[in-house]
């Protein structure tokens, strides 16, 4: 997994064979090609990202009594380490697409595909049923000073993680967790700080 992360699709079957202490030879005893063990390990490596069992004992981890902002710049600082995770797996995965001849596959392979999806896809939906029921849990000490409902507080939150995603158009670099996480919880607009008293007065 790490040489994949590393070098993608680019990686080569004698790289591979050394990283996993092997002949090269002996990889294609149990993978047809090169491109179908670089997806089955991106496979195996994003499901392992978005693990829900993974998700909730990270979420679970936040310290409670810490100060809201704290706690917010927590969650948005693991989202974002897990969704980078994703994100880099999700890159290989789209390199091999245009590598891979869909009609060189066979049935076996065709069969493997569909369950992995199958998998990506319900795993997904656990996933973001732990990430709500986590941030539930995480802003619980503070549902009394909120003044959004629960449901929009984690929707701002989770645009705070995905504020890391590349992006092009982007018109400043990402910010840090902690200042997304203080203007989630302050607002950009302050109050206005009173106006000094007049000498004369």
């Amino acid at each position: 997994m790490p040489l994949v992360a590393a070098q993608g699709a680019d990686v080569t079957t004698r790289e591979l064979a050394a990283a996993a202490g092997v002949a090269e030879g002996t990889l294609f005893r149990v993978f047809p090609d090169k491109n179908t063990l670089v997806g089955e390990v991106a496979i195996t490596a994003l499901l392992r990202a978005s693990e829900p069992a993974t998700t909730r004992s990270d979420l679970a981890g936040i310290d409670r009594s810490l100060p809201l902002v704290e706690r917010v710049a927590a969650i948005i600082d693991r989202g974002q380490g897990r969704m980078e995770q994703s994100a880099r797996w999700i890159a290989v995965l789209r390199s091999l697409h245009g590598r891979v001849d869909a009609g060189s596959r066979s049935p076996a392979d065709e069969e493997r595909i569909r369950e992995l999806r199958t998998r990506l896809i319900t795993q997904h939906e656990l996933h973001r049923a732990v990430i709500a029921e986590g941030l539930t849990a995480a802003l619980a000490p503070d549902l009394d000073r909120l003044r959004v409902p629960l449901d929009v507080a984690a929707t701002l939150i989770e645009a705070a993680v995905a504020h890391r995603r590349p992006d092009p158009n982007r018109l400043t670099a990402p910010l840090p967790a902690a200042v997304l996480a203080d203007a989630l919880v302050h607002g950009i607009v302050g109050t206005p700080s009173p106006a000094p008293e007049s000498k004369d007065s």
